[in-house]
C-alpha cells in the first residue's frame, strides 16, 4: 500500500438525492417555493443585461388537457454546457459566485432536487439568452439524466415539467396548489399567473402595501387582519439598514405569555421564507407580530431560516430600536392606542422599561402595579406619598397585605418578573422616593408591645402558649395589632434581606428593624404572634384546662400557617385534626352533662 495515497470520496447519487430532497426540507410543498425561486432568479439574471426586461412566471396545473405540471419563466435560460454544470452537479450553482449574487434568492444548487419528492423525474426545457436553440434535460431520481435537443423555435426562458407521483397528486389540485402559491409568492415583484382548465389567476396582483412606509395605517391593519386572521391594536412601519429590512409590526390585541410564540411572515428578497421571526425580534417583543422582507441577509441551505451572523445581530438591534421609537411616541400621536397598549401589554412594557431608562420614564406613571390597596398606576402610588414598600415574593405579599393596609402602609407585590428590578431603577431615577422591602417579620415591629410584666394573666398566657409551641419548634410573642379579627400571625425565620444583598440595614426605615428579641437572633426560629386585642385570645387567657388550652393553640398555629400560605405537613395536619377532635368531644360531653 502506498503511503499517504489520496482517494476520492464515493457518492451514491440516488441516496444523496433522497437525502437532500426528502430530508432537507420540512414538507413536500417546498417544491413550489423552489420552482418560484429558480424562476425569479432567472428573471433577475436577465435583467442584469436588460434592465427593462418585463419578467413573468406562468404555471399550468394538471387538468383535463394535461397530466403534468408546467412551470415556465421568461428568464435568462441555460445553455447545454450550463445544464451539465449546474443542473447535474449537486451543490453547484450559477449564482453563488456571480457579481450580482446578492440579488439572487438561491445560491446552493440543490433546490430543484425538492421536486423529486413529488415526481420521479424532472424535465427542464430551456433556451439561453445567449443561444438560438433550446435543449431538454431529463433527470431521474436514480441519479441519471440525459439531454436532447429541441428542434422547434422556443422563446428565451425555461420550463420545468413534473408528472406527479400518485401519493402527492393532491398537491397539484387547484385549491391546494393555489394556496401554496399564495403562501410563497404573493410578495414577488413579477407577475405570477396560474392556469387551470379555462381559468387564469393573477396570484400577486395585490402587491406588497406593507413594504411602503407611506401606506395608511387603515390599509396596514386591513392587510394584517387578512394575513393573520385577527385584528390588531395598531400597526407601524419597521425598517433596518442592516439587512435592508422593511415591513410592518402589529400590536396583538390580547395578553401574551413571555414563553409564548407568535407567528410572523418573513420574506427574503420578496420570497416567503418562514412563519418564524428568524431571530430578528428582541426577546421582549412577544406582543409583536411582523411582516418583514430582507434583501441582504443570508438564508440557510433549506431556505426556511436566516443564518445567525453579525449582520443578523445588527439588524435585530435596529429592529428593536425601531419598536422602541414607536413606543416612545405613541402616547403623543395616539393616546387611545397608548392606553390600550398599557392595559393589554403592561408586563412586556415593564420588561422593556427594565432595560431602557428612557422608556421607563415614558411609561412609568401609567404602568399598573398590584398593591395591598388594589391595582394602582405608579402615578397613583406616588401621589399617595413618598414612602412605600414592596415584597419580593408572593407569599410575603399575601401575608402582609391585609395587616399592612390596616396600618396605612402601601405595599407593592413585586413578585412578578422584572418588577423588583423596575422598583430599584425607579429608586435610582427618583431619589426623593423611599422604596423599601418589607417582610412579615419587619411588619411586626410596627405592632404595639404588650407589657406582660404589668399583667400576670397575660404573662401566664404567654408562658403557657410558649410551652405548647416549644414542642413545635416555634417561639411565642404577644402584641396588639389590627385588624382585631386576626388572632395570630405565623412568621417564618428569615435572614435580614440587607445582609443577603451585602448591604447595611437602613436604620432610618422604621420597618427594617425586627420584632423584639427574636428579630436579631442569629439562630432564628419561627414565631407565632398572638393578637392581645382579639376576642378569642382574650377569652383564652381565662382558660386553664390542660386539654382545651393546648388544643386551641394547636388549631391557631395551623390556621396561621394556612393564612400565611405556608405549607402544612402531615404532622401538623394530624395535630390540627386531633385538637379539633378533642374540642368536639369535650363540647359534646359538656352538652350531655347539661
Amino acid at each position: 500500500m502506498e503511503e499517504n495515497q489520496n482517494y476520492l470520496f464515493q457518492v451514491n447519487l440516488k441516496g444523496m438525492i433522497s437525502l437532500l430532497s426528502e430530508h432537507l426540507y420540512s414538507n413536500p410543498n417546498t417544491f413550489v417555493r423552489e420552482l418560484l425561486q429558480n424562476g425569479v432568479d432567472a428573471i433577475t439574471a436577465l435583467r442584469t443585461i436588460d434592465e427593462n426586461h418585463k419578467g413573468n412566471i406562468r404555471i399550468h396545473l394538471p387538468d383535463s388537457h394535461r397530466a403534468e405540471l408546467v412551470f415556465e419563466d421568461n428568464g435568462i435560460g441555460l445553455k447545454e454546457e450550463e445544464i451539465h454544470k449546474f443542473l447535474s452537479v449537486i451543490g453547484e450553482s450559477s449564482k453563488r459566485d456571480a457579481l450580482e449574487a446578492k440579488d439572487y434568492i438561491g445560491k446552493f444548487g440543490i433546490g430543484l432536487l425538492s421536486c423529486f419528492v413529488v415526481s420521479d423525474e424532472i424535465i427542464v426545457e430551456s433556451r439561453s439568452a445567449f443561444s438560438d436553440t433550446a435543449v431538454r434535460w431529463t433527470g431521474k431520481a436514480d441519479g441519471t439524466y440525459y439531454i436532447t435537443p429541441i428542434t422547434e423555435e422556443r422563446p428565451i426562458g425555461s420550463k420545468v415539467i413534473l408528472l406527479p407521483k400518485e401519493a402527492f397528486r393532491h398537491l397539484f389540485q387547484y385549491d391546494v396548489f393555489r394556496k401554496n402559491l399564495d403562501y410563497y409568492g404573493e410578495a414577488l415583484p413579477m407577475p405570477i399567473h396560474l392556469y387551470h382548465e379555462a381559468t387564469a389567476d393573477w396570484i400577486n396582483e395585490g402587491g406588497t402595501p406593507w413594504m411602503d412606509p407611506n401606506t395608511p395605517k387603515e390599509t396596514l391593519l386591513a392587510y394584517g387582519r387578512k394575513a393573520f386572521n385577527t385584528t390588531f391594536l395598531d400597526a407601524f412601519p419597521i425598517t433596518s439598514e442592516a439587512g435592508e429590512i422593511s415591513g410592518v409590526a402589529y400590536i396583538v390585541p390580547y395578553k401574551t405569555q413571555f414563553s409564548g410564540k407568535q407567528s410572523h411572515k418573513m420574506y427574503l428578497k420578496h420570497m416567503f421564507l418562514s412563519d418564524d421571526d428568524c431571530g430578528l425580534l428582541p426577546k421582549w417583543a412577544f406582543f409583536i407580530r411582523c411582516i418583514l422582507n430582507t434583501n441582504t441577509l443570508d438564508a440557510t441551505a433549506s431556505r426556511e431560516a436566516l443564518v445567525y451572523n453579525e449582520s443578523l445581530k445588527q439588524a435585530k438591534k435596529q429592529i428593536g430600536q425601531s419598536i422602541k421609537d414607536y413606543l416612545k411616541t405613541i402616547g403623543q400621536s395616539d393616546p387611545d392606542v397608548y392606553h390600550k397598549l398599557i392595559a393589554t401589554h403592561y408586563l412586556h412594557l415593564k420588561a422593556i422599561a427594565a432595560e431602557d431608562n428612557e422608556l421607563l420614564r415614558v411609561f412609568i406613571d401609567d404602568l399598573p402595579f398590584e398593591t395591598n390597596k388594589g391595582i394602582r398606576s405608579f402615578r397613583n402610588i406616588r401621589e399617595a406619598g413618598t414612602t412605600f414598600y414592596y415584597t419580593p415574593n408572593i407569599d410575603d405579599f399575601k401575608q402582609v397585605r391585609r395587616i399592612a393596609g390596616s396600618h396605612g402602609i402601601l405595599v407593592i407585590n413585586a413578585a412578578y418578573t422584572f418588577e423588583e428590578e423596575l422598583l430599584r431603577k425607579i429608586r435610582h431615577l427618583e431619589p426623593e422616593l423611599t422604596i423599601e422591602t418589607i417582610s412579615p417579620g419587619s411588619l411586626l415591629s410596627t405592632f404595639r408591645t404588650v407589657d406582660v410584666s404589668a399583667d400576670p394573666e397575660l404573662a401566664d398566657f404567654e408562658n403557657r402558649a410558649a410551652a405548647v409551641l416549644k414542642q413545635l419548634g416555634c417561639t411565642c410573642n404577644l402584641k396588639r395589632f389590627t385588624p382585631e379579627d386576626t388572632a395570630a400571625i405565623y412568621v417564618a425565620p428569615q435572614e435580614n434581606s440587607a445582609l443577603k444583598n451585602n448591604k447595611s440595614p437602613n436604620t432610618a426605615n422604621p420597618l427594617s428593624a425586627t420584632l423584639g428579641a427574636f428579630g436579631n437572633q442569629k439562630k432564628s426560629r419561627p414565631v407565632l404572634c398572638f393578637n392581645a386585642d382579639n376576642k378569642l385570645i382574650e377569652r383564652m387567657i381565662g382558660i386553664k384546662d390542660p386539654y382545651v388550652f393546648p388544643s386551641i393553640i394547636h388549631i391557631l398555629y395551623v390556621q396561621a400557617l394556612l393564612l400565611g400560605k405556608y405549607p402544612v405537613n402531615d404532622t401538623e395536619m394530624n395535630l390540627f385534626n386531633e385538637a379539633l377532635h378533642n374540642l368536639v368531644i369535650m363540647g359534646m360531653e359538656n352538652f350531655i352533662n347539661l
